[in-house]
């Protein structure tokens, strides 16, 4: 498990997660004259072998996975639906907005999904020396096991942007680097609920492994605040969509053996 899915898989996906990150951070590709920002699976890989955007599988399994929370604007609403459909998901979160919302974790865990680091701060890491990395890295981790959830070696790097340095302390760690196949806000930004669920499902294959955003609300030294009504309002369209396809949802652990 953790292979990468053949090319012309790997080319779909990154066209579609270009198009998220040149949409949201225009620039982005040559921010600030340096390497460019890895914004798609090939140059992720290329700067760390060793993560994972999709697995090469013949189980119709795929993994749903949430970046940004827990939120409480967002994050029960998004608890409700997955419960609902019986879906487990894994949750990407923030250190700064667990400490804040812990009682979140706690429900998140409660309901058997999988909780993992997102750094503490949302700092954009493939621009950090290595000692901030490490700090991230480690100030998340610690943010989460206080908050009752259960360690994993899992780690998605902020907006996907990742550095030789992100690699090397991850590896360190044991740890991975745990990317995506296919964007639902992406797809939400193109078109009306409807044709980008469509289009999304229309994509998934097995082994994919599918972003959405339950937390649209952070304070620190990269604020943001996005309203995330229209990804839950899109989330049941999209699981009908996957599970019609006779697909089923696991934890990004279950899918990736890390």
């Amino acid at each position: 498990m953790g292979r990468p899915l053949p090319t012309r898989r790997a080319v779909l996906a990154g066209a579609l997660a270009t198009g998220v990150a040149t949409a949201l951070f225009p620039g982005a590709a040559h921010a600030g004259g340096r390497q460019p920002r890895t914004i798609d699976p090939h140059s992720r890989s290329r700067v760390d072998p060793r993560s994972i955007s999709c697995v090469d599988t013949r189980k119709r399994v795929v993994a749903l996975t949430f970046d940004d929370g827990p939120d409480p604007a967002s994050t029960p609403q998004v608890l409700e639906v997955l419960e609902h459909f019986g879906v487990p998901a894994t949750f990407f979160m923030i250190g700064r907005n667990v400490v804040e919302h812990g009682e979140l974790v706690t429900e998140v865990v409660r309901r058997g999904h999988q909780v993992a680091n997102h750094s503490q701060d949302h700092l954009w890491l493939d621009r950090q020396p290595p000692g901030v990395v490490q700090r991230q890295v480690d100030l998340g981790a610690q943010s989460l096991v206080r908050a009752g959830a259960p360690p994993n070696r899992l780690f998605r790097p902020p907006h996907g942007w990742t550095s030789g340095t992100v690699a090397d302390v991850l590896g360190q760690e044991g740890s991975r680097s745990i990317f995506w196949s296919d964007c639902l806000e992406h797809h939400l930004a193109l078109g009306p609920p409807s044709a980008a669920v469509a289009a999304m499902a229309e994509r998934v294959l097995p082994g994919s492994i599918l972003l959405c955003h339950d937390g649209g609300h952070l304070d620190g030294p990269h604020p943001q605040s996005f309203d995330r009504s229209a990804t839950v309002a899109a989330l049941p369209h999209l699981l009908e969509a996957v599970l019609a396809r006779h697909l089923r949802f696991v934890t990004v652990s279950e899918l990736t053996g890390v």
